[in-house]
């Protein structure tokens, strides 16, 4: 005689919800077995059978005494809750039967997840993931990772076996790994005992469901992105029949498509503000009006706008890539730290007061609400708004705060394009990385990768490529190979890239004071290519020295203790007594003077201070700060440092001070306009023999025969000297390679698909 063996689901419970086929295959049998809770559920169809019965976390001694009875020619009927080949007996039967001989016959029921989702509406009409919390068989790490990869890959996710009486933590942590990926207002449906007595149904969010009821009894339907509660209360998961076949025409037509693109990036110094303003000068080249924007930058060099309002400098170097003058409305807050955990804060332009990490997030909200006015106020007059974010737009612990990231893109309905780093090593972990931590919607932000700074044979990267578009969904819009591109920079990580050992050509040495500020400063003449400039940190690294500079900083009082402290104060006094050159340029100018005092405590409480004593200078540092653009004259006493027969310069004023020159040095220029308006006010000073001397002007440097003028005495006897050229001049020719240089490497059409076309001039 050959026995058999139907594994059977009895579906949620209700003899009602019974299939057919389990009917008939217990029926047939002449064996039932189950856990005695289930048998309870059918008494009418086992009244005259043998019954195996046993309880709970028996499986393995059913399943064995199941399998016996048939094989030994009985027909048993092994029945278990919803389908047996979900979280039932069906696997278990075939790990023990391990390949002998039988007649198994799997009877397929209602699951559980069937049941409770018909009770909700219908939240499973897209792609869904059954997950159970029960960890006796399970490892709790491995049933996080899966959660993980459901909240990511933004499946409908329903919960098994959610809560016990000895297991109460797990639905917890399942909620918080699920809010990473999604909305706290995401609907939750919770079904208790679906489809048999004493059913009861909860919608809710996955920010208040733990609020609920929840046990074994219960399955947690948790919604993805596009889940939605409709009026009557039913839990609804679109499949996409509305966009697919409902769609009016012109829902994607040119007026709905964004007029501003995000480059956010994995990191700092991944190449944002360089590849935005390619961006900005390849749009621009075009025809579009374009204009950078950046909500919140934290910066060690900034620039002047023509109204007198500080930015960021990136900023200002993106708008000349649009061909357009700075505004204050291209980077609304701009932060520049003045401690280690402290900054000064500058809104539109103007500093608002000094604030510790903890105020500023307090203050934040007020921030947000001008980055929004500026925004819309600079979107309004363009084409195109090209924004740029602040190191990873992954931070998490920072996330909640974000004003500059996703939350910026968010507030301009910008496509985000993810710029990455290979040439630090592990890009492809740091896209995949990023992507991974993002939630759902801020990943729906995301349009494609750019690949920075290769180095090789592109096609190397293949293999790579694949592989992260396949696990972000995202197309890699290009692999940019590193450029040599002589752009200011702004980042402090930039600032340690600079050369700090001699090389050949004329020595020029420049402080690295530890709250540097404006050290873009001297890129034009670290441009020059016959100088060979250096940042300095130690006495030693003077020797040799044909020119000093002191630079700005953010804090003039503690860069000057530094200056002490570090023996470098006493090598500068010495490299000048034994005939050095030394030029400060704003806060280098005032730590070079006899004296400075604070009486108001605007940097802080330390009242006064000696400086350096090469020029004959007091300066009284005062409550508010000066930032113009400005231009200027040089004064007779500047024959002495070599600008004799100069005419007009012009740069940009950020201090707070006022400095006055004594007897023994004199004004080096004349202020003859601030902010577009005439004024008659001195500036600098020069020391009687010319060697040392100094001026509040950052961009001095720009101006080309102010450059050539400084480096002529240290050019003597060199030989034929570099003919000059245009700093302005230089940089359009540096932009326009760059765009060059982009415009090969990039998918530059399929970025300008995202974008709405610019309206006909003609």
């Amino acid at each position: 005689m050959t026995g058999k063996l139907w594994v059977v689901g009895l579906g949620p419970g209700d003899v009602l919800h019974l299939t057919p086929a389990a009917r008939a295959a217990i029926e047939q049998a002449d064996c039932v077995a189950g856990y005695k809770t289930y048998l309870e559920l059918i008494p009418e169809l086992i009244a005259d059978k043998e019954l195996l019965s046993s309880g709970m976390r028996q499986e393995v001694e059913r399943c064995k005494l199941a399998l016996e009875r048939a094989e030994s020619g009985s027909k048993v009927a092994l029945v278990c809750s919803g389908d047996a080949g979900v979280y039932g007996m069906a696997g278990l039967v075939l790990e023990l039967l391990d390949g002998r001989e039988l007649d198994v016959e799997m009877v397929p029921g209602v699951s559980a997840v069937q049941a409770a989702a018909a009770r909700l509406g219908a939240p499973l009409m897209h792609d869904f993931s059954v997950i159970s919390l029960s960890d006796l068989l399970t490892p709790w790490p491995l049933i996080r990772q899966r959660l993980t990869a459901a909240g990511s890959a933004d499946f409908v996710v329903a919960l098994y076996n959610p809560k016990s009486k000895g297991r109460t933590t797990q639905i917890g942590e399942a909620r918080d790994i699920l809010l990473r990926y999604r909305s706290a207002e995401t609907p939750v449906g919770i079904v208790r005992n679906a489809c048999r007595a004493g059913e009861e149904v909860t919608v809710t969010t996955l920010g208040r469901m733990l609020d609920c009821e929840i046990d074994m009894f219960s399955l947690v339907l948790i919604g993805n992105s596009s889940t939605y509660v409709d009026a009557t209360g039913r839990m609804v998961t679109p499949r996409g029949y509305a966009g697919k076949y409902f769609a009016r025409q012109d829902d994607a037509a040119e007026g709905q498509k964004p007029k501003a693109l995000f480059v956010g990036g994995t990191g700092s110094d991944v190449g944002k503000s360089v590849i935005n303003a390619g961006l900005c000068r390849i749009f621009a080249r075009r025809g579009w009006v374009v204009a950078p924007f950046k909500a919140q930058n934290m910066a060690l060099n900034s620039a002047v706008t023509p109204d007198g309002g500080e930015i960021g400098r990136a900023q200002a170097l993106q708008a000349a890539a649009c061909g357009l003058e700075p505004h204050i409305d291209m980077n609304p807050v701009l932060l520049k730290p003045n401690s280690d955990t402290g900054s000064q804060v500058i809104i539109h332009g103007r500093p608002v007061g000094n604030m510790s990490v903890r105020q500023y997030h307090d203050f934040k909200p007020e921030a947000f609400q001008k980055v929004t006015e500026s925004y819309r106020r600079l979107a309004a007059q363009v084409d195109l708004v090209m924004l740029e974010g602040a190191g990873s737009i992954a931070e998490i612990n920072l996330m909640a705060h974000d004003i500059t990231n996703l939350k910026a893109a968010a507030l301009a309905e910008a496509p985000v394009i993810l710029v990455a780093d290979i040439d630090r090593g592990g890009v492809f972990a740091a896209v995949v990385g990023t992507v991974e931590l993002l939630s759902t919607a801020e990943r729906a932000q995301l349009k494609g990768i750019i690949i920075n700074k290769f180095r090789g044979e592109a096609s190397l990267l293949k293999s790579g490529i694949e592989a992260i578009e396949d696990r972000t969904g995202l197309p890699v819009l290009g692999v940019v190979p590193v450029g040599d591109f002589k752009l200011p920079e702004e980042d402090s990580v930039a600032l340690e890239r600079k050369a700090k050992e001699k090389k050949t050509g004329i020595q020029i040495g420049v402080v690295r004071l530890p709250r540097i500020s404006n050290y873009t400063d001297f890129d034009p003449l670290e441009q020059e290519p016959d100088v060979a400039l250096s940042y300095i940190e130690k006495p030693e690294q003077l020797d040799g020295l044909q020119l000093l500079i002191i630079p700005g900083t953010k804090s003039t009082l503690a860069d000057l203790e530094f200056l002490e402290e570090s023996g470098l104060a006493s090598a500068i006094r010495s490299y000048h007594a034994a005939g050095g050159r030394v030029i400060g340029i704003c806060g280098g100018f005032q730590i070079l003077g006899n004296r400075l005092t604070d009486p108001d405590g605007v940097e802080s409480e330390r009242a006064e201070a000696a400086g350096l004593g090469l020029l004959d200078v007091d300066t009284v540092l005062k409550p508010g700060k000066q930032t113009h653009q400005v231009t200027a004259e040089f004064q007779q006493a500047a024959y002495a440092a070599g600008f004799g027969g100069m005419g007009e310069v012009t740069g940009y004023e950020i201090h707070a001070g006022e400095s006055e020159c004594g007897i023994m040095s004199r004004p080096l220029l004349r202020l003859t306009s601030r902010s577009g308006e005439a004024i008659s006010l001195n500036d600098g000073a020069v020391s009687a023999d010319g060697r040392a001397w100094g001026t509040y002007l950052h961009g001095f440097f720009d101006n080309d025969r102010v450059r050539y003028a400084v480096l002529a005495p240290l050019r003597a006897g060199r030989g034929d000297a570099p003919a000059v050229h245009s700093t302005q001049q230089s940089l359009n020719v540096e932009l326009d390679k760059l765009a060059d240089h982009l415009e090969k490497h990039l998918d530059i059409e399929q970025i300008a698909s995202w974008l709405r076309q610019p309206e006909s001039r003609g």
